[in-house]
């Protein structure tokens, strides 16, 4: 009995990474995303902002959007891709986001303001410094309010017990203001102010610095 010996080309055994191509050309303009209505989330940072997260390396600004992107979800192990306008990164989604300090994993390097795609050009989340968020952390991003002392976050103050200013956040409004750690909040909305009274709409700040007061309006 004659034996037949067949031979497979070894490039079929070979790995190729999927083609996010189509992705890519999709996505690779929105370096402000569009994620409802009333609300985009951007890496760059804008002029106005509504909320800047340092750990998160991302800001929420508030917009009119007649469109916007929605959110698919996905499950552990499939392929996606973080895109902006000049680089795109392929991997495995490795672990689902628990809290907002602990986002979605993704297997490789994501970058801050990215939109994370599945093989199907389906958004999946928004690329921050260590992961991603998916749709459920984004709406908690919208809608979660910082803690009393750092009420002023969105302004980039952060301040202590005695409304004292501790540190400026980079890239910040307060930042352009040249406001320094050290000087004083002594008013908000033209009113003098403690830790217990804050109001809950914010249209100015005054701060005492180096003996001189002055008054940063807030546009939200």
């Amino acid at each position: 009995m004659k034996k037949f010996i067949f031979f497979l080309p070894l490039f079929l055994f070979s790995f190729t990474y999927p083609d996010f191509s189509m992705c890519y050309k999709k996505y690779k303009n929105y370096s402000v995303i569009p994620i409802s209505k009333n609300y985009s989330i951007t890496a760059i940072t804008p002029k106005n902002y509504i909320k800047y997260d340092e750990n998160l390396g991302i800001y929420l600004i508030k917009t009119k959007n007649k469109k916007y992107l929605h959110f698919k979800k996905s499950h552990l192990g499939v392929w996606l891709a973080s895109i902006t306008k000049n680089s795109i990164y392929s991997g495995n989604y490795a672990e689902y986001q628990t809290s907002m300090k602990n986002p979605a994993k993704f297997s490789t390097k994501t970058k801050p303001g990215s939109i994370i795609s599945d093989i199907f050009c389906n958004l999946i989340g928004i690329g921050v410094k260590d992961g991603f968020l998916s749709k459920s952390y984004i709406q908690k991003f919208i809608t979660y309010k910082a803690k009393q002392n750092q009420y002023l976050k969105f302004l980039g103050i952060l301040y202590n017990k005695n409304l004292i200013i501790t540190k400026i956040l980079p890239n910040s409004i307060a930042s352009r203001h040249y406001i320094q750690a050290g000087s004083k909040i002594i008013k908000i909305n033209n009113k003098k102010i403690n830790t217990n009274n804050f109001p809950k709409h914010i249209k100015s700040v005054t701060i005492l610095q180096q003996g001189i007061e002055f008054t940063i309006k807030v546009n939200k």
